[in-house]
């Protein structure tokens, strides 16, 4: 398989990565439940308010909340998949998976810097293991990535 191949390896591997993210991020939630009173508060509030977006719709802030979620597991999992698909076909350039990567290291160490601003360690950590093999193979002669 051209993914596995010398030159593709730790790109594959970070797009796998992204796949085991976006699947952790979708089975959180799944699994979702108030771990405490004041959660189950929150959750009721954000449930009862809801917000005029138009087209006759005014979903709650509970809607908005969970929509967002999935949508961030969606996102990361299509990445994953585009990136898969991309090392895989045999007869693409080095110079387009290096500038993939270079991009790839941007989002997911933007992505990285957001979840430590606002401290949420499980995508962070993620981010912080993704983000290495990425750079990793960027940095890499070994892998091709600096071989036009």
């Amino acid at each position: 398989m051209a993914m596995w191949k010398r030159g593709r390896r730790l790109f594959s591997t970070a797009a796998i990565l992204l796949l085991l993210m976006a699947m952790a991020h979708a089975l959180g939630n799944l699994s979702y439940q108030p771990s405490n009173a004041a959660e189950e508060k929150l959750m009721a509030d954000m449930a009862a308010f809801h917000a005029p977006l138009g087209l006759g719709m005014s979903p709650s802030v509970k809607d908005i909340y969970f929509c967002l979620g999935w949508a961030v597991s969606l996102l990361i999992a299509t990445l994953g998949v585009m990136n898969l698909l991309l090392a895989a076909i045999q007869e693409t350039p080095a110079s387009v998976l290096r500038r993939v990567s270079i991009w790839n290291a941007i989002w997911v160490g933007v992505f990285g810097a957001l979840c430590w601003r606002y401290h949420v360690p499980p995508p962070l950590i993620s981010c912080v293991v993704i983000e290495a093999v990425v750079l990793t193979g960027i940095l890499s002669q070994s892998q091709g990535y600096l071989k036009n």
